[in-house]
């Protein structure tokens, strides 16, 4: 596999930088939140807020293989096996457990959540604020059910929520918010939305230029600090990176046959899994992860862009968004098949598998894969199975060529 220049070291050049940065803001007093996915993080960053990331965390434990412990110790307080398995990752480093990766994340002075992915985010981050007796605030937002345009309602009770998350931070903080740093944020979250964007578009090229090990990578400041330099400068030169590729046709492999997107999360604790792939000339081209937290901001309007950016997300959506972002990257993106993992440590993000199945195939004549997998609790995933599926499943790729 051609690794990229730009990520290589990426884990010690930003995630773990990210940590100790965190920690280094707890100590001198500078307020740190952990912060939910689906979150507008724009809105913590511009009053200086320190985010931090549990589901980030959990994916580093994961990677580091400590998760199953962490579960493990969730598990004796009386969590089911059955729960998310980051929420129980993440509850598992706040009972005791000793030797944490990063040294565990740090004490928030108030934890931010919102409904706009799944219900175990609320009640996780509810359990995380009574055992660390910390602040919670929930944005409480409306399920979208418009299709492709937003119904007016839905935006003005997000908007209405924004306003009561400014009375929240302003109190939390001792500061005013400022809504012109709010427009700056948004300018640089706006770039590197598109930045990523232009990122994905290069991906198109037959041979792509980026697998999903390096997109799974990347994709951390577009998830979690969209709104700064840095993100912006990362994906610039990321993105110059690709274009020099594609115009040398440089591929992830040399012998590119099979093109596939990738639907849900990747198994953190193995994502060798992706160069297993690679050694059978296949290439995940796409993720409908790397397109989740994208959307363009307009600061004349910064309350109401940031409702329309987050509120469409397909964790908060009919199936039909989810759907029509396969099929779009499915047919945009060349593909030959599209992999559906059902993961365990994520039940939400699971639903659906045989219908998305039928659907593409029905549309696109474009096969699909169902496997089950787990993003961080590996007692869920039997490799062996697994890579059988896999390796049946190209073998009815190579007789469609």
């Amino acid at each position: 596999m051609r690794r990229l220049q730009t990520t290589r070291g990426f884990y010690r050049n930003y995630i773990k930088n990210s940590y100790e940065d965190a920690h280094r803001a707890s100590k001198e007093g500078r307020p740190v939140a952990w912060v939910a996915s689906t979150f507008p993080v724009e809105m913590l960053q511009a009053i200086d807020v320190v985010p931090v990331w549990p589901e980030n965390y959990a994916s580093v434990c994961a990677a580091r293989q400590v998760s199953v412990r962490l579960c493990e110790a969730a598990e004796r307080e009386g969590f089911s096996r059955d729960l998310c398995s980051y929420a129980r990752c993440v509850l598992g480093s706040i009972f005791g457990e000793k030797d944490l990766p990063e040294g565990g994340m740090p004490k928030p002075d108030f934890l931010v959540a919102s409904t706009g992915a799944c219900d175990t985010h609320f009640k996780w981050f509810q359990v995380a604020s009574r055992r660390l007796k910390r602040p919670l605030f929930l944005l409480d937002i409306p399920y979208d059910t418009a299709g492709s345009e937003l119904e007016g309602h839905q935006v003005g009770h997000y908007v209405a929520q924004l306003e009561g998350l400014v009375s929240f931070l302003e109190e939390q903080t001792g500061r005013k918010f400022d809504m012109n740093r709010l427009k700056a944020v948004e300018r640089l979250s706006d770039r590197t939305s598109k930045l990523w964007l232009e990122i994905q578009d290069c991906r198109k090229a037959i041979p792509t230029p980026m697998g999903a090990r390096d997109a799974f990578s990347a994709v951390f400041f577009m998830l979690c600090v969209p709104g700064t330099e840095m993100a912006v400068e990362f994906y610039r030169r990321l993105r110059d990176e690709l274009k020099e590729r594609v115009g040398n046709k440089i591929g992830v492999i040399e012998d590119e046959r099979y093109r596939l997107v990738w639907d849900n999360l990747p198994m953190w604790f193995n994502l060798r899994f992706f160069d297993y792939l690679n050694s059978l000339s296949a290439v995940v081209v796409a993720e409908t992860f790397s397109h989740v937290w994208t959307g363009n901001l307009d600061i004349s309007k910064p309350l109401e862009s940031l409702a329309r950016k987050y509120l469409p997300n397909f964790a908060n959506a009919v199936a039909e968004r989810r759907i029509d972002l396969l099929l779009r990257l499915a047919k945009d993106w060349s593909v030959d098949g599209v992999v559906l993992p059902t993961n365990w440590g994520c039940r939400m993000m699971s639903i659906g598998m045989t219908v998305i199945k039928e659907v593409v195939y029905e549309k696109l004549g474009v096969p699909s894969l169902i496997i089950d997998v787990d993003s961080s609790d590996w007692r869920n995933y039997n490799e062996a199975h697994v890579k059988t599926q896999v390796e049946a499943f190209i073998e009815i790729l190579s007789k469609r060529d």
